[in-house]
């Protein structure tokens, strides 16, 4: 049998099958040596059982990081200049592979209707094989990667037969591949530059005073009438109360310099007609707009002011609750309620804990972004997300309640 390949060969194909995935997509055919072993590596997986739609099947993979042979010929990385001398790779061997072992998370789907397959290790998509797609002149030769999958694979299956995976796993996963959660306290004890970023532009009395009033309930109040201009002016409170530039200008002007600009021709109507606005509110056609988006950003980092209308009225929502827009969002909603107006706070309960420092954070594995990962902590409410940083993880990891690790099973 061929060698099987070390950690950093695992690397290479990890990063350069990713790269070449979203380059080339449907296009990637492998070489006659590849597709057998991809043959033989879902033979055998047919052994688990799956957990999860399409045949998924779970399992996780080692290696170890090897010798600096492993980084490839010594002789020929120098001549390429990919290094100067054998210390200076060896110094780079070291850094990049710092621990003996590394673990790899491996999933699959298959349709057996269609022949179609998926890989991913390590939370990438790597590997796709469609009958349904004609082979190109793209050839890859992937063997010594699927080799030692297959190889990786047998090891776990025979640990299954023996009842020592899941035990293994439970017991020596390493806590960078984990899901947990820890609160912001304890975070902010072990990083407490965080605590003074979150906090610098926030006074103790605002921050009081939020705990106190922000809620999610629906407001009792309505306002009666509104315009374009009210709308605007309610968002020219909150660039105010954040100190952003433009104070000066009209509201309107202020909306469009801060706001995402997308207002789906709000800017068309007469901004002093109340039967304009509600006539745009109701009966607009969408058109990929963001009127509401009054605080521009990303996709989650944006802070957003709804008008909604009942039959009592008018009322407004605000929603802001990434991490980076805290403060604003805080300060945006005072300044609502201190002019009385009928508001209520997306997440409001969710804010409070994260000023009170009660607030759970998702830990979420090594490999996924940590963005949208509500659905990896059923039964609880968690809406901000990182991976276990490596500075201090020792001190983070004893802080940390820990999810349970699926258990795998054989068929």
């Amino acid at each position: 049998m061929a060698e099987i390949i070390k950690a950093p060969a695992i690397r290479h194909y990890m990063h350069w099958l990713h790269n070449a995935g979203s380059t080339f997509s449907k296009e990637m055919t492998y070489d006659e040596k590849s597709y057998p072993l991809i043959d033989e590596l879902y033979q055998e997986l047919r052994k688990v059982k799956p957990c999860g739609d399409r045949n998924m099947r779970e399992l996780w993979l080692r290696s170890d990081r090897g010798t600096l042979a492993d980084l490839g010929d010594m002789d020929e990385l120098i001549a390429d200049g990919e290094f100067e001398s054998e210390e200076e790779a060896r110094n780079y061997w070291e850094d990049m592979f710092p621990e003996q072992d590394y673990w790899y998370l491996l999933q699959t789907i298959e349709d057996e209707d269609t022949g179609y397959r998926a890989i991913f290790v390590g939370h990438e998509f790597l590997i796709e094989v469609d009958p349904r797609y004609q082979k190109t002149s793209l050839i890859y030769d992937i063997s010594e990667f699927v080799q030692w999958m297959l190889h990786e694979v047998k090891r776990c299956i025979t640990e299954l037969e023996e009842g020592t995976y899941n035990d293994n796993v439970r017991n020596n996963l390493p806590a960078k591949h984990r899901t947990g959660t820890i609160t912001r306290k304890e975070l902010f004890d072990i990083f407490p530059e965080e605590r003074e970023d979150l906090f610098q532009n926030l006074s103790n009395e605002d921050k009081q005073a939020f705990i106190a009033c922000a809620t999610e309930a629906m407001p009792e109040q309505r306002l009666h009438s509104m315009t374009a201009n009210d709308f605007y002016r309610f968002c020219s409170y909150g660039y105010e109360a954040n100190g952003y530039k433009g104070t000066e200008r009209t509201p309107m002007e202020q909306y469009f310099l801060h706001a995402d600009g997308r207002d789906d021709e709000l800017r068309e109507i007469d901004p002093d007609s109340p039967e304009a606005f509600h006539k745009w509110l109701t009966e607009r056609k969408y058109r990929g707009g963001h009127p509401w988006e009054v605080c521009r950003g990303g996709n989650s980092t944006h802070v957003s002011l709804y008008v909604s209308n009942d039959e009592d009225g008018y009322y407004l929502t605000l929603a802001g609750s990434s991490r980076v827009r805290t403060i604003e969002t805080v300060k945006f909603y005072l300044a609502l309620q201190r002019k009385g107006l009928p508001v209520r706070l997306r997440e409001a309960a969710i804010l409070v804990e994260r000023l009170q420092e009660t607030e759970k954070i998702g830990i979420v594995p090594e490999g996924i972004w940590p963005v949208y990962c509500e659905g990896m902590f059923p039964g609880e409410h968690i809406i901000a997300f990182r991976n276990l940083p490596n500075d201090k993880q020792g001190e983070i990891v004893q802080h940390c309640v820990w999810r349970d690790i699926s258990e795998i099973h054989l068929l």
